[in-house]
């Protein structure tokens, strides 16, 4: 609201040096940068900001038009007839993109089994793999198979393979070959994660990932697939952990990054695809303290501007004693869907296109992030 404002006008402005000094004074002589948070080395936040402090204008910025994002649920892949149980009631409770974990590829007949009474076109189907041996050709012409058998059209549907090629020859010609074979459909086939093991610079981890993304635009270019094929068909992913405002500022520098990248290309920046990933539970976790762990975590994930979010359930990948889940093998689960629709019916979320924007701290945070990262990208595309 402008100072302008009738409500505003009985309180006096106040210039940014009567402000300081006025702190100055109350802190008797502890000087003000002692209290500055430093997130990690060469990045200090200082602990209150004035409307003079807000961030000048940056070639960066955040071009989302909309903060609306999936509802994602993970499914471990294991007896076909069981796990379908868990994807109909998992449709059932609101969630509309499903990545299933593999351990092995499944075939035109099996993804019959996995996906029965399941309709591709209204939701979005995303698949992840550990092995790196995972044949990933052979894999999506079943999938493919599947869909045509289905009479699902190629661009009637949307998803993404968990597929992080090396720069080897071999795997970048199985990335071409399988955007070529994708037709219409918006599927990301470039999956570029967060490094596993953060580094203590997020300004590197950032410019880490958008150099991956410009890599591959180069390198697929001289294998004939063009800078808007190849734009499409990435996605980044991050998994978030209990750093809140930072966990928005990462993401909300991520988008402004790629954005920037794209741009050179002349492409639309609003094609970029941001999956976020809430941290998984570990043996020692309380199930109850990691589900409000997850709700803060998804919270970041999508005032930073998530296009996909999966909030993993409390027992999932170690399970737990506690008997309300071990009943109820469903608990979990549905908590973790839960989470979201909060998210959006209560908290009303993906009403707000740039929740975080206007807040000096958020802006600040993510403008430094920002130009620290794009300087150390273009440090390491020379």
């Amino acid at each position: 609201m402008p100072n302008k404002s009738p409500l505003f006008a009985e309180f006096p402005s106040i210039d940014r040096a009567e402000w300081m000094a006025k702190i100055e004074k109350d802190l008797k002589g502890k000087a003000l940068e002692t209290l500055y948070w430093e997130p990690e080395p060469g990045l200090k936040i200082p602990p209150l900001f004035h409307p003079a402090d807000s961030p000048q204008s940056s070639s960066l910025t955040d071009s989302r038009v909309a903060n609306q994002w999936e509802i994602g649920q993970l499914i471990k892949v294991a007896d076909l007839k069981e796990t379908n149980q868990k994807v109909l009631a998992s449709l059932q409770g609101g969630a509309n993109a499903l990545e299933f974990e593999l351990e092995s590829p499944l075939t035109k007949a099996q993804l019959g089994v996995l996906l029965k009474d399941v309709i591709p076109s209204y939701i979005s189907l995303h698949f992840s793999w550990k092995t790196e041996a995972f044949p990933v050709i052979t894999f999506w012409e079943a999938m493919q198979a599947y869909l045509a058998d289905q009479g699902v059209a190629s661009d009637a549907w949307s998803g993404s393979l968990s597929w992080t090629p090396t720069l080897d020859q071999h795997s970048l010609g199985q990335t071409a070959q399988l955007i070529r074979n994708s037709g219409q459909a918006p599927v990301q086939l470039l999956h570029i994660k967060s490094p596993a093991v953060r580094s203590l610079d997020m300004a590197e981890d950032l410019a880490t990932q958008i150099l991956a993304g410009q890599t591959y635009i180069a390198k697929l270019q001289a294998l004939g697939i063009n800078a808007r094929e190849s734009a499409h068909c990435i996605q980044f992913a991050i998994t978030t952990n209990n750093t809140f405002f930072v966990e928005i500022a990462r993401i909300r520098a991520l988008k402004m990054l790629w954005a920037n990248v794209l741009k050179a290309y002349e492409l639309d920046t609003s094609v970029m695809q941001i999956t976020a990933y809430t941290a998984a539970p570990t043996t020692v976790d309380d199930p109850y303290h990691f589900m409000i762990q997850s709700a803060t975590q998804a919270m970041s994930a999508v005032i930073g501007g998530a296009s996909k979010l999966f909030v993993t359930a409390a027992d999932h990948g170690h399970g737990t004693t506690d008997t309300r889940f071990t009943d109820n093998p469903d608990f979990g689960p549905r908590i973790a869907r839960n989470v979201q629709h909060l998210l959006q019916l209560e908290s009303f979320m993906d009403r707000v296109i740039d929740p975080g924007a206007g807040s000096y701290y958020i802006e600040h945070l993510t403008q430094e992030v920002a130009a620290k990262a794009w300087k150390r990208f273009q440090e390491q595309a020379l």
